[in-house]
């Protein structure tokens, strides 16, 4: 019997052996013995009653530790006979050590640790060593002198490892098997003649695995002349197993792992890059990310693997949207008919199979919960992530794919801008029916019900129009144009802004917008009349007092500020159609005077004329064409009117 020992640290040692990595070092005992070329590989974890592990055993049948060469094994840190075989002698099998330092690993099993060897010594006999060591001296090995065996016991190795921490009980729970089929998939797949066994199970990556798939990736530079290309495998787990993006030779020997790299909320997955070409930079794997070849070959990989989860991702979707269907929960009966249905679909498509996860058990109230989500994408989608965080109380991870979903997607802002211009194209079938239609242009009133609406349509007069004064007086409209040149004048300072005949003005509504590409400003009053009632000379004198008392008004003085005022109703006289005609103005323009003033006469033909031509695009591209039920069901939604018929 005799001790090596190893130069080095003992809490440099105890560093290297992870001690906190139980699963780890099961994994590791397991790569040696495939490196010593095992078929079997049995792994068993004795517990006691209180269920606390009292020893892990590792038993292999591979061609063991020979006597001669104990002492190097285990009395070198580093230097291993791997790093420079790179295959196994007999089956020729890649390996997966090569530093040296993966017996150190069994000290995370436990204190005291012992491996029991069977091999075939230089002159062909069989014999037996023992070596062993305790965690109190890491750096000191015992090796029994060897023991002659007969040539019926067979080669092999046995690890046993003793009074283990606490945390080492991890290795009875069942999420343990997962995790080490998880690690040897790829090698179990390429290798059926091996078998390994954990607690009585056999390791079968078929039998566990969720879905798998495959993919050639294009090798770096001219590597792909030379060896077959590299193969991306994917193996989705049912259950955790932590994500990496594992570096194998062609037969699923892993050599190193990398970080996964990836976005895929609710799978759990191992994918495996196999290429031959990684036996020969072996030395550098760990810092492939630094490597421009291998960092071009994980980016390539990382990016098949995004796909690969896109495209599960979409099944995944369109089967829980026929579960929905099947089950008469989803809230949509028939197929889009319009562009802007589809888009509205997509998006809620996406989000409620987000979210599936936390919809109620329970039909009905799952059928309640997908109509609410529908009306808030509909109508309101820049609202839709509060409203399912309140509703659903999400997890910090689905918290994050939601947002992450929604920010990345243009879907909302499109169902917001096809929502705007629906709207916009019913509203103007609604304001065409309360001017128009002869049963109900009779009674609708100015003031209390055509005037309300439309302070909440500016848009009809012309975009980026945004209101300024509705019904207010003249003083108001000079205290708002102020403000509007940042001159945030006091009111009481102001003198009263007055009509020729020493009358205040009631403006209808004031509008205004800044013009593009420079610093002015348009401001635009309106005056609305009734359907019923003909512009004429009064009104037009009515819209021309309100421009009088803008521009002899020093108040309001600005060069930058340009003045439309519009009078509108249904129809007008002829004197005033003449002067809305005349042939030296725009159509509509009864006046130009200085300092950029003018006098509008206008009817609502005109006026929905030119909000049909700004929606006409639109409206072809979403194929919508409102009918008058749509109509008066958006002013009932949005304005709480519903037009009255005269009797």
């Amino acid at each position: 019997m005799r001790t090596v020992h190893i130069e080095a640290r003992p809490d440099h040692l105890l560093r290297l052996a992870r001690l906190k990595d139980p699963l780890g070092a099961v994994a590791e005992m397991i790569w040696n013995a495939l490196d010593a070329e095992a078929c079997e590989i049995v792994v068993d974890v004795e517990t006691n009653d209180l269920g606390g592990v009292e020893y892990v055993n590792v038993v292999d049948d591979g061609h063991g530790m020979p006597h001669a060469s104990c002492a190097d094994y285990f009395g070198r840190l580093g230097g291993s006979w791997k790093s420079a075989a790179k295959v196994s002698p007999r089956l020729k099998r890649g390996l997966h050590g090569r530093s040296g330092q993966g017996r150190l690993q069994a000290f995370a099993l436990g204190e005291q640790i012992r491996w029991v060897t069977t091999a075939v010594n230089a002159i062909g006999q069989c014999e037996r060593t023992t070596i062993s060591g305790t965690i109190d001296a890491p750096a000191d090995f015992t090796v029994s002198e060897p023991e002659p065996v007969g040539d019926d016991l067979p080669p092999g190795t046995r690890m046993e490892a003793s009074l283990p921490a606490d945390f080492v009980g991890r290795l009875a729970e069942p999420g343990t098997r997962d995790q080490l089929t998880s690690i040897f998939a790829p090698f179990l797949a390429a290798n059926p003649d091996v078998t390994i066994t954990h607690a009585g199970h056999v390791l079968d990556p078929s039998t566990v695995w969720a879905h798998t798939a495959e993919y050639a990736v294009t090798a770096p530079g001219g590597a792909a002349e030379v060896l077959p290309g590299p193969l991306l495998r994917v193996i989705e787990w049912p259950r955790d197993v932590g994500r990496t993006l594992a570096l194998c030779d062609s037969r699923g020997v892993v050599l190193a792992e990398l970080p996964a790299g990836i976005q895929a909320p609710g799978y759990h997955f191992t994918a495996y890059l196999l290429w031959d070409g990684f036996s020969d930079r072996r030395e550098t794997l760990e810092l492939a990310e630094m490597d421009a070849d291998l960092a071009e070959l994980s980016g390539t990989a990382r990016d098949v693997l995004r796909r690969h989860f896109r495209e599960r991702d979409s099944e995944r979707r369109a089967r829980l949207v026929q579960e929905w269907k099947n089950e008469d929960v989803y809230p949509y009966r028939q197929e889009p008919s319009e562009p802007a249905e589809a888009v509205e679909r997509q998006l809620f498509d996406e989000v409620a199979t987000t979210v599936e996860r936390r919809l109620p058990r329970a039909a009905q109230n799952r059928r309640t919960t997908l109509r609410l989500l529908r009306e808030i994408i509909a109508h309101d989608p820049g609202g839709l992530y509060p409203v399912l965080d309140e509703l659903f109380r999400l997890p910090q991870a689905e918290q994050d794919e939601l947002r992450r979903l929604l920010e990345r997607t243009s879907l909302s802002d499109i169902i917001k801008a096809t929502t705007e211009v629906t709207s916009r194209l019913d509203f103007v079938a609604a304001l065409r029916k309360m001017v128009f239609d002869p049963q109900t242009s009779k009674i609708v009133k100015e003031r209390s019900e055509l005037h309300k609406i439309l302070e909440r349509e500016t848009w009809v007069f012309g975009d980026a129009y945004a209101l300024m004064v509705s019904d207010r007086s003249l003083d108001t409209v000079l205290q708002r144009h102020l403000q509007e040149l940042g001159r945030n004048p006091v009111p009481e300072q102001l003198k009263p802004v007055l009509r020729e005949d020493g009358r205040k003005g009631i403006v209808d509504l004031m509008l205004g917008r800044a013009l593009r590409g420079s610093s002015g400003r348009e401001h635009l009053i309106v005056e609305l009349k009734a359907p019923s009632v003909k512009v004429g000379q009064n009104e037009v004198g009515q819209i021309k007092s309100y421009a009088e008392a803008v521009v002899s008004d020093p108040q309001f003085t600005d060069a930058n500020v340009k003045w439309d005022f519009w009078v509108i109703s249904t129809t007008m006289d002829n004197v005033v159609r003449r002067d809305a005609t005349a042939p030296h103005r725009p159509p509509g323009c009864i006046a130009e005077w200085e300092g950029g003033v003018r006098i509008w006469a206008r009817t609502w033909c005109e006026v929905i004329d030119d909000c049909e031509a700004r929606l006409h695009f639109y409206r072809d591209q979403l194929n919508h064409d409102p009918a008058t039920d749509h109509a008066i069901e958006y002013l009932r939604r949005v304005h709480h009117y519903i037009p009255k018929v005269s009797s």
